[in-house]
């Protein structure tokens, strides 16, 4: 198997060698992300937002899921696009510059469907009642050090209406990451004291 790999790639010219490695190392990407999602890794939506896609919220409790460029160059994204200009350039490398253009032209669209449909999907998971103050009463864990005396804050994962979300918190006494706690009040637009269970 290893000299057929080996005489197959050692025939290929420069150029598509480079498209074949891009195109298998963003399908195994893909793959990888595709498992972790069947399993469930990573498919909570956090009320922070982070490089994650998650909702923030604002002063009023609302969260807000607008587009911008970070969501454009999300990890998905980024992945789509190698796989698909991989595979365009596999397709069309050889016919030089224009086969090029043809695997970035490709690469491009999917980075933009990629990021348009998370983009989507977001506003679609996005529960536009949900009120800051439907987070008191409820547990969760410390997920960022809350240090003592409600001067700085730390951050809290809670689990509301079936998904993980992030909140940012203040405590009377300091609370080190893994301490569970249950949601006491909100203290201002973003901020809630939380307390020990």
């Amino acid at each position: 198997m290893d000299a057929i790999w080996n005489g197959f790639f050692s025939e290929l010219s420069g150029d598509m060698k480079f498209y074949w490695a891009l195109a298998l190392f963003g399908s195994f990407i893909f793959l990888i992300q595709l498992v972790m999602a069947m399993f469930g890794f990573g498919a909570g939506h956090d009320v922070d937002t982070s490089a994650a896609g998650g909702h923030d919220v604002d002063a009023t409790g609302h969260a807000d899921a607008g587009f911008s460029i970070f969501k454009l160059f999300s990890v998905q994204s980024v992945v789509a696009f190698i796989t698909f200009f991989g595979w365009g350039g596999v397709i069309w490398g050889k016919n030089g510059l224009t086969g090029f253009f043809a695997a970035l032209a490709c690469g491009l669209f999917m980075m933009f469907a990629t990021s348009f449909i998370l983009y989507y999907l977001m506003k679609l998971q996005q529960s536009g009642n949900i009120e800051a103050n439907d987070f008191i009463g409820c547990s969760g864990t410390v997920y960022m050090n809350i240090p003592a005396g409600r001067t700085q804050s730390g951050k809290v994962t809670v689990n509301f209406k079936g998904c993980t979300r992030e909140i940012t918190a203040v405590a009377d006494d300091e609370l080190p990451t893994g301490t569970a706690v249950t949601i006491a009040q909100q203290i201002d637009g973003r901020r809630f004291l939380v307390k020990k269970i």
